[in-house]
């Protein structure tokens, strides 16, 4: 069983994994996926590696909580829900509509496939 801490930790690797995992995707397949994604997926990478501790474990263990409530407690989700916070993040400093204000409820690798942006 992992502590809280360990926990958090995990999470954020699994996020940071996936992340570079989409821009490895982008790299093989660009016509997939939207023109400006490696630049919101390397915006999304740096606020999840630099999150405060404090913050990176509110984060977690908020969605954790939240996802164990209701019986989805998997880390792929937590994991793809701190990087939603991210890109949100990233889209609020741009001053732009953020995925939260357009009621984006997908994983968020989605969110920038062509097929579906």
């Amino acid at each position: 069983m992992y502590t809280k801490e360990m926990y958090v930790t995990r999470i954020k690797f699994i996020a940071l994994s996936q992340i570079s995992q989409i821009m490895d995707a982008v790299k093989e397949t660009p016509s997939g996926y939207r023109k400006d994604t490696m630049e919101y997926l390397e915006a999304m990478y740096y606020i999840v590696d630099n999150m405060s501790p404090a913050r990176l474990s509110e984060v977690v263990n908020t969605v954790h909580d939240s996802y164990a409530e209701v019986g989805m407690d998997d880390d792929g989700f937590v994991a793809d829900s701190l990087m939603t916070i991210a890109l949100a993040q990233y889209q609020n400093e741009l001053g732009e509509r953020n995925v939260y204000d357009m009621g984006w409820d997908r994983m968020v690798e989605d969110f920038f496939r062509t097929a579906i942006a």
